[in-house]
């Protein structure tokens, strides 16, 4: 009875021992008790050890299980420990946040660790995913968005709104023009008489014919356009208007000086049209043609041909005075008159520029005005030299060509059988102009 009463009292005591005692304390205990009790037993010492060995395991377990049973019950109280603090919860569709749909995560008897770190900062690629994914659902609203805040730029070219002031000019300046092709008059148009004469090795006849004694200015070229925007012919103008931009190209700056005023000044009306297409000098030349048609009395329409760009064996013509061989329209070999003043617009060279004391007055960095230097013997002004002039190399294929050289070129392409720099060009460059012609009907 007494040895029951002692385990009684040592459970007992277990029970009301705080569970988180270390097993060396509940040792302790237990063997001070039993010892303490053991000197009131009859002291048979074989049997107490025998017990006291099955009591210890009996003691031992009992604790561990007691242990275990109120770590158990004080963690149900506890809130559940997640492995991550920064699992994403489940959205509802009005975009406020729920807990998650499973059931709660079994409670381990203990935790491994506290936390894991935060997943996006180990997977970084989760966030990305998960806004590409955000932005792709609102991609037709991103895009609707953007659409309606950027401006909009129109390449359409703006038309030039004429006053009445400058239609009245127009029509006076085109009036003039037809007046002065109408008559021939003898200060625009130089009559060239029927030829013929050997050029590269052959006998070539040519019929007689007026050419335009200058190159065609800005202001005549100028008034052509106008007059197309005062007929509403939009369309025509589009095709016909110089190419501004091939100042700035060739000077290789933004927004040349060139490009802004050279074909629009007033300062420049004199001046050589340039950068016209040869689609748009053939225009000017069907466009100059009916609208002097269209002026003169209806018994004299039949004297008229077309107004048109010249045939370079005309051109040759013309430029040599009737097919002498010198190589120059003034008459001689030399670039330069008695006087010693250059007789022609073109690039000298090194030699010459120093040799040159007077330059300023006798060339010119670009184009110079249309009836600069001295005419040949025909009246024709920068035959050769100021730019290139429209021809066509052969008179049934009509294939582009141009002759005389220009501003840029050099004394020897400036002769009047010169190698042609600008073979096959068509488009519009500061380099070539043109000039008219019209063939006599006998």
């Amino acid at each position: 009875m007494d040895k029951q009463k002692n385990l009684d009292e040592l459970f007992r005591h277990a029970m009301e021992q705080n569970p988180v005692v270390t097993f060396k304390e509940t040792k302790e205990h237990f063997l001070a008790s039993v010892e303490t009790n053991s000197v009131k037993s009859n002291g048979k010492k074989g049997s107490f050890l025998l017990t006291k060995k099955l009591i210890i395991m009996i003691v031992t377990v009992s604790t561990l299980i007691i242990a275990l049973f109120f770590s158990n019950s004080q963690s149900e109280n506890k809130p559940i420990s997640k492995i991550s603090s920064n699992v994403p919860m489940e959205m509802k569709k009005n975009s406020e946040p729920i807990a998650n749909s499973e059931g709660p995560l079994t409670n381990p008897p203990f935790r491994l660790f506290e936390s894991l770190p935060n997943f996006t900062h180990i997977f970084p690629e989760a966030i990305q995913f998960s806004e590409a994914t955000i932005d792709t659902l609102n991609v037709k609203e991103n895009r609707d968005f953007i659409k309606s805040h950027i401006p909009i730029f129109s390449d359409e070219y703006v038309f030039p709104k004429l006053t009445e002031e400058e239609i009245k000019a127009n029509n006076k300046q085109k009036k003039l023009m037809l007046k002065n092709l109408e008559k021939f008059d003898k200060k625009v148009y130089a009559y060239i008489p029927t030829g013929t004469f050997d050029y590269q090795g052959k006998q070539v006849s040519v019929q007689s014919f007026y050419m335009q004694k200058t190159e065609i200015s800005n202001l005549e070229y100028r008034t052509f356009l106008f007059d197309l925007l005062i007929q509403g012919r939009k369309d025509e103008f589009l095709k016909a208007r110089p190419d501004y931009k091939q100042w700035s190209i060739l000077q290789n700056k933004e927004d040349s000086p060139m490009e802004q005023h050279y074909f629009s000044h007033p300062a420049y009306d004199n001046f050589p049209v340039v950068n016209v297409s040869r689609e748009g000098a053939e225009m000017y030349c069907v466009w100059l043609t009916k609208e002097m048609i269209n002026t003169v009395e209806d018994k004299k329409k039949s004297q008229y041909n077309d107004v048109r760009i010249p045939v370079r064996e005309e051109w040759v013509m013309a430029a040599s005075s009737g097919g002498t061989k010198y190589p120059y329209p003034w008459g001689g070999p030399f670039m330069r008159n008695s006087q010693g003043l250059f007789l022609a617009n073109f690039r000298m060279t090194p030699e010459e520029l120093k040799f040159n004391d007077s330059i300023a007055q006798t060339s010119s960095d670009l184009t110079a005005p249309v009836n600069s230097y001295s005419p040949n013997a025909f009246g024709l002004y920068n035959i050769s030299g100021n730019v290139a002039e429209m021809v066509y190399n052969d008179v049934f294929t009509k294939s582009a060509g141009t002759a005389g050289g220009s501003w840029s070129n050099t004394a020897e392409e400036l002769k009047i059988e010169a190698i042609d720099p600008f073979e096959g060009k068509k488009e519009g460059i500061p380099t070539i102009g043109f000039r008219v012609v019209m063939t006599v009907k006998k």
